[in-house]
C-alpha cells in the first residue's frame, strides 16, 4: 500500500510552478558551467560555501532523481 504522501513530488512540482522557482537549480547549474543539474546538485551538497537555500534545492533534486 502506498502511504498518504505518495503524491509528494506532484505537489512539490505544482508549488514550484506557482512560485516561479521551477528550473532555478538547472539555470544555476548551466550558469556554473555544468551540463547536468544532478552533477551540480552533488557539488552544491558538498560545498561549504553554498547557501542553505541552494542546498535545499540540491537535496530536493537528488531525492526526486532516485
Amino acid at each position: 500500500m502506498i502511504g498518504a504522501g505518495h503524491k509528494w513530488l506532484q505537489k512539490a512540482t505544482a508549488k514550484m510552478k506557482s512560485k516561479g522557482t521551477e528550473g532555478s537549480l538547472t539555470a544555476a547549474a548551466h550558469h556554473a558551467g555544468y551540463d547536468s543539474p544532478i552533477e551540480y546538485a552533488r557539488h552544491v551538497k558538498s560545498s561549504p560555501n553554498a547557501t542553505g537555500k541552494m542546498k535545499k534545492k540540491a537535496n530536493f533534486a537528488l531525492n526526486a532523481n532516485k
